[in-house]
């Protein structure tokens, strides 16, 4: 027995003196490799979900319906004619809301309606949002012709609304015209004939007397360049040439403004009750 325990004792100090072996050291460069696969494996991930999630989200049907917001809508815009741009607009749209020729389809639609003389852009404030914001055109007078009455805005441009004769809003109607109405919406109605008038319009448009005057006549236009103004009442107003063309023997056209307005003062009519007023010399001549 004590044999044994003799014999433990030595194989126990035996291996205590046995050398130890340390354990072995990772190489340095095995974590910053082990980070870099991990990376690598995130980028091709990224690299392959990412264009399939555009992809998916480039694909997605929009929500319905969309809504079109016409920015600075005037009050005037006829209910129709807004129902039709919205149409248009929607129409024009891809189910997409990253795509970029749906919204330039939409401003192209905007443009053409002839009821904005400038659209500046069309873009997206929501998926289910479109906001069309541009320069509105502003109703001036009526253009008249065999064909009825042709509305056209401050610049002559044709705006999408014509009327039977006689039926038209009330704004000054031109009389007379000798050039041809544009084909295309939108287009300027050319002539110095339209052009005088529409500064005539101008020039009444702030007068207090102004729902007094019925139209402006460019018939003797093509004659000699003068004008005629018809009051409410059928008085034949003779202006002369255009604001800005009188001649040496005219008087200018703010003292026929004058004139007019002296007379709307004293007797509340613009027209004084005369069936003729020729307003070109110093002395108004009323018959």
């Amino acid at each position: 027995m004590v044999d044994e325990t003799v014999r433990m004792a030595k194989s126990s100090k035996s291996a205590s003196d046995a050398p130890r072996t340390s354990p072995k050291q990772l190489p340095k460069w095995l974590p910053t490799a082990a980070w870099s696969v991990c990376l690598g494996g995130v980028a091709i991930a990224l690299a392959v979900a990412v264009p399939r999630l555009l992809n998916s989200t480039a694909n997605a049907t929009l929500p319905a319906p969309i809504r079109v917001v016409l920015s600075g809508q005037p009050t005037w815009l006829p209910k129709d004619e807004r129902a039709a741009i919205e149409r248009g607009i929607i129409k024009s749209l891809a189910s997409s809301p990253f795509d970029r020729d749906g919204l330039i389809a939409a401003q192209d639609v905007a443009t053409r309606c002839g009821w904005y003389s400038n659209v500046q852009q069309v873009h997206r404030a929501n998926v289910d949002e479109v906001i069309v914001e541009g320069s509105w055109a502003i109703p001036c007078a009526l253009v008249c012709d065999a064909d009825g009455e042709h509305l056209v805005d401050t610049r002559g441009r044709l705006l999408p609304r014509t009327y039977p004769t006689g039926r038209g809003p009330k704004l000054l109607r031109i009389n007379g015209v000798t050039m041809p109405r544009p084909t295309t919406i939108g287009a300027q109605w050319t002539g110095d004939e339209i052009a005088a008038a529409l500064t005539m319009a101008t020039l009444f448009s702030e007068c207090a007397w102004r729902s007094q005057i019925a139209a402006i006549d460019v018939s003797s236009w093509t004659n000699d360049g003068t004008v005629n103004v018809l009051s409410d009442k059928n008085c034949k107003i003779i202006w002369g040439r255009a604001p800005g063309k009188e001649t040496a023997s005219e008087v200018p056209a703010t003292q026929k403004l004058a004139v007019l307005q002296m007379a709307f003062t004293q007797s509340g009519r613009v027209d004084t009750g005369a069936a003729v007023l020729d307003l070109r010399g110093d002395l108004t001549c009323a018959r």
